[in-house]
């Protein structure tokens, strides 16, 4: 049996062309999944904190996305100081995001 890669190797170009896009796709949408879980699941008392998350999607291959939320008190929530979100809740959020769900 004889296989002829030539037209295969021809059409690389594209096909990398073709695997970036996906994945800039995916980041994508892994990282809005993400931003969302987040505003969803932070903690609310005036809805500062819920509303000063920020979100910026990949625009490039293997480029990450970025979520930040620059309340002063971000970090104690974050670590669980509210009772309506115990510790691990944004790592929870991230990680249901990555898996779809």
């Amino acid at each position: 049996m004889k296989i002829d890669l030539s037209d295969l190797m021809g059409k690389r170009g594209k096909i990398q062309k073709a695997i970036e896009a996906k994945q800039v796709e995916v980041a994508a949408k892994v990282t809005l999944d993400a931003h969302r879980n987040l505003v969803m699941g932070s903690p609310v008392d005036d809805g500062d904190f819920r509303a000063a998350w920020t979100v910026e999607t990949p625009t490039k291959a293997f480029e990450d996305g970025k979520i930040e939320n620059n309340i002063e008190y971000a970090m104690p929530l974050w670590n669980g100081h509210s009772p309506q979100a115990p510790a691990g809740w944004g790592e929870n959020a991230i990680t249901a995001a990555v898996k779809g769900k």
